[in-house]
């Protein structure tokens, strides 16, 4: 018979309690044990040494925490994060701990980026699907609660694909207490603008709308084509564009219509950018800015990647590939050229 372990009662109990097991049931399950024989445990405060090891792994502290043998600070991890995908047949809350905010944000990225909607092309604006998607990402916090939530990822340009399923990450900052030992508390100032930063950003890659601490982010947006002489920075031209599709059609139209030049694509954030230098030097270079903008408040909205990528696929644009333009056209197509012939 294996040699009891005195573990402290109250220490084991509220420590399962801060740790997300409101109930024994589950803590039980996660251990291999029963319901009874935990409840034996938390009782009595004796167990086997092996399954007091079980359960300091499962709460995320160490076996002299449980003793009560040292009450210092014990974690493993600064940071807690529950995870649960709606619809899954078990439901069955999955758990992980994390040393610092970047090993917390490195793991919300990848999950975003694995559950990021598809894009689907076609042939027209009306079988043009960018986003086959029926829910939109939210990011709350509650009290101590940080939650963000985003929609499974649908494999098929079907609406009814994966309809209302999520998948929704609940996290936490963990201190310890002298008194009453591991406790949980809202973000730190320094961590929340980090996090914050960080999950925005991730968001604005991959999704055109999402509610972020209650606001509806790229809500109804537009898209705004900037022409301008790059080298003095003044704005020469402006066109507004309902939607991607069209923005796409004006890509391939002023592709099509550019002199021999080199495109240089510009890095910025939340747009596309481009300086258009002539080969033949014959006049100024030109900048052309294509940015998503929120029609109530004109200011830039969400513009994604995929969205992004979109524009660059009809743009004709590649990292290999960077001249572009023929020898029948004279000077850059002006931008009222474009509006013109939509509307012919």
């Amino acid at each position: 018979m294996a040699k009891n372990f005195d573990l402290d009662k109250t220490i084991l109990r509220e420590t399962r309690k801060r740790q997300g097991y409101p109930k024994q049931a589950p803590l039980a399950l996660e251990i291999g044990i029963s319901r009874e024989a935990y409840t034996r445990i938390e009782r009595s405060g004796s167990t086997s040494k092996r399954t007091a090891q079980k359960l300091a792994k499962a709460l995320g502290v160490s076996i002299d925490y449980l003793t009560g043998a040292d009450k210092g600070d014990l974690l493993y991890s600064s940071f807690y994060c529950e995870f649960m995908e709606s619809g899954a047949p078990s439901q069955q809350a999955r758990r992980q701990l994390f040393n610092t905010e970047f090993d917390l944000l490195t793991f919300l990225d990848q999950r975003i980026y694995e559950e990021r909607p598809i894009r689907i092309g076609g042939t027209s604006a009306e079988e043009y699907s960018d986003f086959p998607t029926t829910s939109l990402p939210t990011y709350s916090i509650e009290g101590v609660d940080c939650t963000l939530t985003i929609p499974l990822r649908e494999e098929i340009p079907d609406p009814e694909s994966n309809a209302g399923k999520t998948l929704t990450f609940t996290f936490r900052e963990l201190q310890h207490q002298e008194k009453v030992g591991l406790t949980w508390k809202p973000l730190t100032k320094w961590a929340s603008i980090y996090i914050n930063q960080a999950l925005s950003s991730a968001l604005n890659r991959y999704y055109p709308e999402y509610i972020f601490l209650g606001e509806h982010k790229g809500r109804d947006a537009q898209f705004l084509v900037v022409l301008c002489d790059d080298i003095q920075k003044t704005q020469s031209e402006t066109l507004l564009l309902e939607d991607l599709w069209t923005v796409r059609q004006f890509s391939n139209w002023f592709r099509h219509n550019l002199p021999p030049l080199t495109a240089y694509k510009i890095s910025t954030d939340n747009k596309l950018s481009f300086e258009l230098v002539p080969q033949d030097g014959s006049s100024a270079a030109k900048r052309l800015d294509v940015i998503r903008v929120d029609p109530e408040t004109n200011t830039e909205a969400p513009f994604p990647a995929p969205w992004q990528e979109a524009v660059l696929a009809a743009f004709s644009w590649n990292e290999k590939i960077i001249k572009s333009g023929a020898t029948t056209n004279s000077a850059v197509p002006t931008l009222e050229a474009f509006s013109k012939a939509i509307t012919a």
